[in-house]
């Protein structure tokens, strides 16, 4: 968890790192052939450490991201078929060699859980076509929930922006002291970044979602049933 927390501090240090080796190079400041030299050393490095501490969740019936790196063209159909605008190209998030393959960005969007469309135009089986009974199993991630920026736990209000987003029931309220406080259940979690669009808190949302390497199944939410209330046959006192 403390890896994935400091995600957004190692992006910065990332980009820092790369402009100012920028800078060095082509502003001059010592052998120009000795700072290009190291910074292409450097640069060898960046797409395995990006990749470790941002790894980007890819589209349901991808199967996870070693296979869709292998397989994707980045021929961007998918990125213009999607109606959520939630599939964007990538930067250097799965490498030099992956760069602008599509990746599922919250920050533009989120998985609509009734659509499938990005398995049916995808032309090298990249994003397999999935029915929509299956995708809506396929765990491309996980929600985590930071409490420490929860409008909830934070100023003991209510919200249930998150819970009333997911599609699936893996956010439910519980409540304590006449608040409900939103509760993870993570086995019905598929990821699809639907409570982390919603999320209201800034500049950090208190929910977000990391990625499943290799896809997983979430479990099927089933409602408890209703209790039967046996009525005796008896006469209405009126």
């Amino acid at each position: 968890m403390t890896r994935i927390r400091s995600l957004k501090k190692i992006r910065v240090a990332v980009a820092v790192l790369v402009f100012a080796l920028f800078l060095l190079t082509f502003l001059g400041h010592g052998k120009t052939s000795e700072v290009l030299s190291e910074t292409l050393l450097f640069f060898q490095f960046v797409p395995s450490l990006i990749q470790f501490t941002l790894m980007p969740i890819t589209p349901p019936g991808s199967s996870g991201i070693v296979r869709f790196t292998k397989t994707c063209t980045a021929c961007h159909l998918c990125v213009s078929a999607c109606q959520t605008n939630v599939i964007t190209p990538a930067f250097l998030e799965y490498g030099v060699s992956g760069l602008l393959q599509p990746r599922m960005n919250y920050l533009k969007g989120h998985c609509d859980f009734e659509c499938n469309t990005c398995g049916h135009v995808c032309p090298t089986g990249a994003i397999s076509p999935l029915s929509l009974r299956d995708k809506k199993r396929v765990q491309i991630g996980k929600a985590f929930l930071n409490k420490k920026e929860c409008i909830v736990h934070v100023k003991k209000k209510h919200c249930g922006a998150c819970g009333e987003a997911c599609p699936t029931h893996a956010i439910i309220p519980a409540e304590k002291g006449l608040v409900l406080f939103p509760t993870m259940k993570i086995e019905y979690c598929i990821g699809c970044g639907a409570c982390e669009r919603a999320c209201p808190t800034k500049p950090r949302k208190a929910i977000t979602v990391t990625a499943n390497p290799v896809h997983a199944k979430a479990e099927k939410y089933i409602p408890k049933p209703l209790p039967v209330l046996n009525y005796q046959d008896e006469e209405f006192p009126f």
